[in-house]
């Protein structure tokens, strides 16, 4: 066997070596895994995608009693598979969520020496030994660290080396000048602040509504939030959250419990012994493990519920992470330790040396940087980072965040009442307008007044759908179809053809199908279409690209249209809602055969053969075919054999 290659299940897996400023594919390091830039070929050599390559220990191990040397041996791999991969299949729909493609539990022979290793330690081997593989979605684009960090403030430089090789390069390495004109530019950036905490909103929001869909919805809670975890998309700077590897589901109570065992605070942090669960500096006082060795706990934890994990809990990792990014240019430029740490792979001795005490580490502010931030972005982050008081998870103290929704608000509202960049008025545009307006006032003001007002609420509600596009996520689902729905409805009858295809065209995007959300978005944008002609034509479409295993709730939707006869979609779909809706259990015998008629009808049809076979499902079963053979006087052989041919046709 190759030892650059790794085989799985239905691919050949190789380290691109391309990738990188070293070219040897590196991505970064975690506190569990060793994540490279990976490419996915099929076994023919015909197809060759990018993936990541994240290689994780089969076992790590943390302290567990008071007593040195004492260690508790984790299965990473039993507890991923156990745990990580039925998580991350429950959120598989969501697109903010980054996808798995396949875990290689047996490198066999493949081998990698790992030089990416903190000053003064051994390069690592990976091999089959200590590691197996996931392999995850490559994200084109930059963690949020690297997007807060080198995109927009620019803090780190590439050096061209030889043969085409790069390094990075920090700000404390730049020329004295160059760090100096940086510093004095920054100081006095209005505009460049405002525009970064504009940006930062958007990501807060976006983050929000990730989470409302991964713990509201789905009761999961992450549990190592940090900038590192959140990748920033290269084109409509969409966030996809990444590494689910501490996650846990929430239990009947609203809390994951957790077994922590214990640290010496005074030693490094390294991978066998933690001193959090999640990760340093962004994890919630509860997550943080006993102190030993004579060591001290960091924290004042009379009121600590130790070990209690709840939405609390990732909500503090949301107010640090983004403390962070808002403080990123000043903890870089002003610390070499943190620029380490971030830029070199450090230990994280930033955050254990300065912030691991009551006065830093909780109530985040934003005194250390820009004035120009809004005051009320600063309460919102200390509210998120609040200090545990005995009853901070009583979910009516409004001292605590309690919910991402009611996250969310305060951020909307924060933004909302911002300050926005000045931008100097123009005379010549004012004046105009004001002739404008005596013009209107002569040639008819009503007429023009109701004419300006549908292209306003249009262009607005154009307006609305391209900022949605363009930093959608799953979780704005609900959104979507509003904003879908004012813009089809402030459009002459013209033109709202063309706004449904459009809203199909992005629905289709990412997987192709059409699931049962979107079929009511559609459906909805569809009773606005007046010719019967086009909306035959769109039902049959939407069936045509329906997602073959939800035809049962889409078929509810299709069902509130009034297409006309000749609409082969619509026919099947309703005879689909009549059987299971009102036929099967009801055993309404008229609409059991209606639909039986509509199966022999088109059962030769190929352009809607998998709903066709879904009708056929919901009449196979053997109290339905009763009443069919009892009804129009053919057998049971009879009709199973009509039923199998359908199937293998």
């Amino acid at each position: 066997m190759n030892v650059n290659e790794i085989i799985g299940s239905d691919f050949i897996y190789k380290v691109d070596t391309s990738y990188g400023l070293s070219q040897d594919g590196y991505i970064a390091t975690g506190t569990e895994s060793i994540v490279y830039k990976g490419l996915k070929i099929s076994k023919d050599g015909n197809i060759s995608l990018s993936c990541v390559l994240k290689f994780k220990y089969k076992k790590v191990r943390m302290s567990s009693t008071k007593k040195d040397n004492d260690f508790e041996t984790i299965d990473v791999l039993s507890r991923f598979k156990e745990n990580d991969l039925e998580i991350f299949d429950r959120l598989q729909n969501c697109r903010s969520v980054v996808r798995i493609y396949d875990v290689i539990e047996d490198l066999g022979d493949f081998s990698l020496l790992d030089r990416h290793v903190a000053d003064g330690r051994e390069p690592l081997l990976i091999d089959s030994e200590k590691f197996f593989c996931v392999v995850e979605e490559f994200v084109d684009g930059w963690s949020l660290e690297e997007y807060c960090r080198d995109e927009y403030w620019q803090l780190t430089q590439t050096k061209e080396l030889q043969y085409g090789i790069k390094q990075k390069i920090g700000f404390h390495d730049f020329p004295q000048n160059i760090q100096n004109d940086m510093l004095e530019s920054y100081k006095n950036d209005y505009t460049g602040i405002i525009r970064y905490q504009n940006e930062i909103y958007n990501f807060m929001i976006n983050l929000c509504e990730i989470m409302e869909y991964v713990t509201e919805k789905n009761r999961i809670l992450h549990l190592d939030i940090k900038p590192d975890n959140i990748m920033v998309t290269r084109y409509g700077k969409q966030l996809i959250l990444i590494d689910f590897g501490r996650a846990s589901y929430l239990n009947e109570e609203d809390y994951v419990e957790n077994r922590l065992g214990a640290a010496d605070y005074n030693s490094e942090e390294l991978i066998e012994r933690m001193f959090q669960y999640g990760t340093l500096g962004y994890s919630a006082p509860e997550n943080y493990v006993e102190a030993l060795n004579g060591s001290n706990f960091p924290f004042e934890d009379s009121e600590l519920k130790r070990g209690k994990m709840t939405i609390e809990s990732d909500i503090f990792s949301f107010g640090a992470t983004f403390w962070e990014c808002l403080n990123i240019f000043e903890l870089y430029t002003k610390s070499r330790e943190f620029a380490k740490d971030k830029g070199e792979g450090g230990s994280y001795d930033f955050y254990r040396k300065k912030m691991l005490n009551d006065d830093l580490y909780f109530d985040r502010d934003l005194s250390f940087t820009s004035s120009h931030y809004h005051v009320a972005l600063e309460n919102i982050l200390k509210k998120c980072t609040k200090a545990r008081k005995g009853n901070y998870l009583d979910k009516k103290n409004p001292e605590y965040y309690h919910s991402y929704s009611e996250l969310k608000e305060d951020i909307e509202i924060a933004r909302d009442s911002s300050p926005a960049i000045v931008k100097t008025e123009n005379t010549k545009v004012r004046n105009t307008f004001g002739v404008i307006g005596v013009v209107l006032g002569f040639i008819g003001i009503l007429t023009v007044f109701s004419m300006v007002l549908g292209i306003s609420l249009n262009y607005l509600s154009q307006k609305k759908w391209n900022a949605l596009v363009n930093n959608y996520n799953a979780t704005q689902i609900e959104k979507l179809g509003k904003t879908a729905n004012d813009l089809m409805s402030s459009t002459p009858s013209g033109g709202k053809g063309r706004v449904y295809e459009n809203t199909v065209e992005f629905l289709m995007k990412n997987d192709g199908v059409i699931d049962s959300a979107e079929a009511k978005i559609l459906v909805d944008l569809l009773e606005q279409i007046e010719s019967k002609e086009s909306l035959t034509k769109y039902i049959n479409q939407l069936i045509q690209n329906a997602d073959d295993r939800r035809y049962g709730d889409i078929s509810t939707e299709i069902v509130r249209l009034e297409p006309g006869d000749n609409c082969i979609g619509y026919n099947i779909a309703a005879a689909i809602y009549n059987v299971e809706v009102n036929g099967n259990k009801q055993k309404n015998t008229k609409n059991i055969i209606n639909s039986y008629e509509v199966l022999n009808k088109y059962k030769d049809n190929n352009d809607f053969k998998s709903i066709v076979i879904r009708l056929k499902n919901t009449l196979d079963h053997d109290d339905i075919i009763g009443i069919i053979s009892n009804e129009i006087g053919v057998s049971r052989s009879e009709l199973r054999l009509l039923f199998d041919g359908i199937e293998t046709r």
